[in-house]
């Protein structure tokens, strides 16, 4: 598909991107934050992110402990994550909080609410919520409802427990059970949450699978009991993120390199578009505007405008990466945040921008 050049100006102005370096050794960083301003086209800021704790023990060269995740914005509150760990700065870009919990395993996306902050812990297949304090208010497994097991072609005494007393921030903790369904998206839909099963593996077909499973808001004296949405066979690597645009719903096809559009009802495509790449690996994605989405690549790094109405890229934005380094999240920021601190990054000191935002919070990086 040949990239237009775009001049019509996004309604979102400014986007946040966060990304993954591949095969990164231990002692360099694997994951950047970088704010993207749409209208002048250019990046305005870069910082790494502080890595994981856990990530000596992860022996994934490919993700696992390593880079960066999901970001999320509520009121005067962003929140991003690594693979472990939330950070919460305030619209002047001071970091007010960190928030960690046992069942943060393998953190992918995150959704902020009034409430409280939605974390899909894929390493054990987990939707957990914890209020803006960090106190654990619930969480959801697909194990305990027959409404998605059963569609995804599971046996809940075929299904490997998780046990609430182990901390599955640990990679040697995540290797015995628990990443079988690889829960990675989460969406606000009215009234109901779309999560995202990047691959369903181990029931007993030849391919894996994707799917996107609707969980509806709690009402008084009842249960959640979800649906599958969309089961789709023929998966290799995860696929990744959702979103909704009128009677669509929008995901990232990972292993075709394409932003796929289907009908909410009976499934069926009804829009693709192709992401540039070689390796493409779309994922990241964001609604920045009617009909229009940005989506992320690694090879270029990159973001590119979608525009649905007219199935086709209208802008790209080149992110200027390091090698391997792939496109994770994408997030609209509100004009309401200030633009961040320009803090030098240096070999020396990596983490300045952190400890310029976090003086009250004990930020300690772990070093490279």
């Amino acid at each position: 598909m040949t990239v237009l050049s775009a001049r019509e100006t996004p309604r979102a102005r400014r986007v946040l991107v966060t990304s993954s370096v591949r095969w990164a050794w231990i002692s360099e960083v694997s994951s950047y934050l970088r704010l993207v301003d749409l209208e002048q086209e250019r990046v305005t800021f870069t910082a790494p992110i502080p890595e994981s704790r856990w990530r000596a023990h992860d022996p994934n060269p490919r993700g696992g402990a390593r880079g960066a995740r999901g970001m999320s914005v509520f009121g005067d509150r962003l929140v991003v994550a690594n693979g472990e760990r939330l950070f919460v700065f305030d619209t002047s870009w001071r970091l007010v909080a960190q928030v960690s919990h046992p069942m943060f395993s393998n953190v992918h996306d995150i959704l902020a609410e009034e409430s409280g902050i939605w974390v899909t812990a894929c390493g054990c297949d987990m939707l957990v919520r914890v209020s803006w304090e960090g106190e654990l208010q619930e969480w959801w497994s697909f194990r305990s409802d027959r409404g998605v097991y059963r569609p995804l072609g599971y046996r809940r005494r075929n299904l490997p427990r998780v046990h609430p007393g182990l901390d599955y921030r640990d990679p040697r903790v995540q290797a015995q059970s628990a990443d079988v369904a690889h829960l990675n998206g989460v969406v606000r839909s009215t009234d109901s949450l779309l999560l995202t099963f990047g691959r369903v593996t181990n029931t007993g077909h030849d391919t894996h699978a994707f799917a996107v499973v609707r969980l509806p808001d709690p009402r008084p004296r009842r249960r959640r009991r979800a649906s599958v949405l969309l089961h789709v066979r023929g998966v290799d690597v995860p696929n990744h993120n959702v979103g909704e645009e009128g009677d669509l719903v929008v995901y990232n096809d990972s292993n075709g390199n394409r932003l796929v559009a289907v009908d909410a009802e009976t499934g069926e495509e009804r829009l693709e578009v192709d992401i540039p790449g070689d390796p493409g690996f779309a994922r990241g994605l964001a609604r920045i505007g009617p009909g229009r989405w940005l989506v992320g690549s690694q090879a270029p790094l990159a973001v590119y405008a979608v525009d649905l109405g007219l199935g086709e890229i209208v802008a790209t934005y080149p992110l200027d990466g390091v090698e391997n380094e792939t496109v994770y999240g994408i997030c609209v920021l509100p004009d309401e945040f200030g633009e961040p601190p320009a803090v030098p990054m240096t070999e020396d000191d990596p983490y300045a921008f952190w400890r310029r935002v976090a003086p009250d919070t004990g930020f300690t990086p772990i070093p490279l």
